[in-house]
């Protein structure tokens, strides 16, 4: 798994980046060269670890309860809907987006966890196609919703399962609105891989 790595302050990462290297993980930073520059991307040379659409997860190790400038990598990368995992003070989390994850005890099990899930991806497909009409809040509402979507995550790529029963007469074009869906709230996976579930 790559991981970004964000500090709030320089050095308070090291813990996490320990952790995560011991797991085998790789571990990327963002922060500048040049202490006066923004962003490592804006740079004259730099070069954003966004770039490369290879990052699993974002951790974001946090000093205090502001957000403070050094932070804006894991800002870039909800906006990429890469999952966020929050290093800190519970007292002083805050949201990077609806991918964000509290890292709790378990720092590489937390980022694991987040970075295959795809709960933000499914709420975003559900809510456009409630609000398109396309399906209604009795169909996919509840502990057995008669159709439900399932979103997994891999680096550049989606997986998108669409449950419904088999003679939904819809289920085409339910799967078309749900991919179209899926791509307006994630374009930055190169890859959607569209499988139906018939029950």
């Amino acid at each position: 798994m790559k991981v970004l790595l964000v500090e709030g302050v320089p050095g308070v990462g090291a813990p996490a980046e320990s952790e995560l290297r011991a797991a085998g993980h790789l571990v990327v930073g963002c922060e500048p060269a040049d202490p006066s520059s923004p962003c490592r991307g804006l740079e004259a040379v730099g070069d954003c670890p966004l770039d490369g659409h290879d990052i699993d997860v974002a951790v974001v190790s946090r000093a205090g309860s502001d957000l403070v400038p050094s932070e804006r990598g894991a800002l870039c990368a909800a906006r990429q809907r890469i999952p966020v995992v929050v290093v800190g003070d519970p007292r002083h989390t805050i949201s990077f987006g609806p991918g964000t994850h509290a890292a709790g005890a378990d720092l590489v099990s937390a980022c694991e966890r987040a970075a295959a899930s795809g709960v933000a991806h499914v709420a975003a497909v559900r809510r456009d196609l409630l609000m398109a009409g396309v399906v209604t809040s009795d169909e996919v509402d509840g502990a057995n919703p008669r159709i439900s979507f399932e979103v997994q995550r891999q680096p550049r790529r989606l997986r998108l399962v669409v449950h419904a029963p088999a003679d939904e007469p819809r289920l085409a074009s339910i799967t078309k609105s749900a991919a179209e869906a899926l791509r307006r709230f994630d374009q930055h996976s190169s890859v959607i891989d569209v499988v139906t579930n018939p029950a």
